[in-house]
């Protein structure tokens, strides 16, 4: 009797064992239910989750191949079109997150340093960039803002000093900087102003100024080119009366943020000085 117990217990545990067993395909070859995928060259875990008819469903985790510690946190939705990531630094702490459709970005994402600190913020459609996207200051202002449309930065940006004290304005059209830029020193004062043309080359009179207001330098270009001295009084004459005055307006002069609107990512660079493009 204990003999017969005993068999019907252990084919009982077979059975359950046989059915849990991951990495199993149905008839047709298609995934179902929990696959634990193992990296051929470390022999460790690449990736863990379950499969309903060879999509996605619910928590995956996939882990870094040099150590046995989670890379990314997927939420598979949608019969596994719509995807929620959370992605780790081997550390543990969280590096991005955001939202996958089709297994391209969307919507807004947001990015994080190795301590934890929020780096900017990226919004997406169809896995490009489009719209709003903003960088962060270590204090948690804002140091840059922009816009993209279709994977391109498109108009109007900031930036900012800490304080949120204007840095630099102006505009792209399609990546390409285009009309009037003005940057500032940190008390206010404009350092540099100036035009880029509609092909996105310095065209016109730029005028630098050091922190005190004063004139340190004007460069006339055209199309990218800096004119020397007798190009320059010809290309003034021919364009009197043309050439919008390179001054700020009394709106942008020294202004800070306000509403924190459209723009985006790193603010990478300094008040420009001559030569520079941005």
């Amino acid at each position: 009797m204990r003999l017969y117990i005993f068999l019907f217990l252990f084919i009982g545990a077979f059975k359950i064992n046989a059915q849990t067993a991951p990495n199993k395909t149905d008839e047709k070859g298609l995934k179902q239910g929990y696959w634990v995928k193992m990296n051929p060259t470390t022999g460790k875990p690449a990736y863990k989750g379950t499969f309903k008819d060879d999509k996605p469903v619910g928590v995956f985790k996939y882990y870094y191949s040099e150590i046995d510690t989670v890379k990314t946190i997927m939420d598979f939705r949608n019969n596994g079109t719509v995807g929620y990531a959370t992605i780790f630094y081997m550390t543990g702490k969280k590096q991005a997150q955001g939202k996958y459709v089709n297994e391209k970005k969307d919507s807004i994402w947001t990015f994080y340093d190795d301590m934890g600190q929020l780096l900017s913020l990226e919004t997406y459609k169809d896995g490009k960039k489009e719209g709003k996207s903003l960088v962060y200051l270590q204090n948690g202002e804002i140091a840059d803002e922009k816009a993209y449309k279709n994977d391109l930065q498109h108009g109007p940006f900031k930036q900012y000093f800490e304080g949120k004290k204007l840095r630099g304005e102006g505009t792209y059209v399609d990546g390409k900087l285009v009309g009037k830029n003005c940057y500032y020193y940190p008390n206010g004062v404009p350092a540099a102003i100036g035009y880029y043309n509609d092909k996105g080359n310095k065209h016109g009179v730029w005028v630098y100024k050091d922190k005190d207001g004063k004139v340190t330098s004007k460069d006339v270009y055209e199309n990218g080119r800096e004119l020397n001295a007798k190009e320059a009084d010809a290309w003034l004459l021919k364009n009197k009366g043309k050439e919008p005055k390179s001054e700020p307006s009394k709106e942008t002069k020294g202004k800070t943020t306000g509403s924190g609107k459209t723009s985006k990512a790193p603010a990478k660079s300094t008040t420009p000085t001559k030569g520079t493009k941005k």
